[in-house]
């Protein structure tokens, strides 16, 4: 199945906020806020140095969403904002697609290196061995980071 990376528009916000929010399991709540709030600051032009992305299936439905910020005071560095593949979607090559096509832009902007977190947390070893299946490699864990028990895990890699 094809699909076709956009960026993130009005027309696309409905889909990736559905998106993100069919993966309770990977998500807190501040998460969900925190990105619905950015696709609107995205999509208003007020975060003119970021990208968001989304991926559609052929029938025009939002499957995926992924999105980068610029760090500010570093030059050419990017963290994941937002990352989601749609649940019941996942598996089919659409992260990989989304997140090339990511890389692709961020590269083309002068990106050098973009940074991701998740965590060591047993719930999470799926998307840390997508992210090493894509080459990112974990620099950092800090313990106790998202709540107790809930260690960090930082991923990088050079663009």
């Amino acid at each position: 199945m094809e699909h076709r990376i956009e960026p993130l528009s009005n027309e696309s916000l409905e889909g990736a906020v559905e998106a993100i929010r069919s993966l309770p399991e990977f998500f807190y709540e501040r998460d969900f806020e925190k990105a619905e709030s950015n696709y609107r600051e995205f999509i208003a032009g007020k975060m003119p140095d970021d990208l968001f992305l989304t991926a559609r299936n052929e029938e025009g439905e939002v499957v995926g969403v992924v999105g980068a910020t610029k760090r500010p005071d570093a030059d050419g560095v990017f963290f994941l904002a937002s990352f989601a593949v749609k649940k019941g979607q996942r598996g089919g090559g659409i992260g990989r697609k989304l997140l090339e096509a990511l890389e692709d832009q961020l590269r083309s902007r002068g990106g050098r290196v973009i940074f991701t977190e998740t965590t060591t947390a047993s719930y999470c070893d799926s998307t840390r061995a997508f992210y090493e299946a894509v080459g990112y490699t974990m620099v950092a864990e800090v313990a106790d980071f998202w709540t107790d028990g809930d260690p960090l895990a930082l991923y990088e890699k050079r663009l």
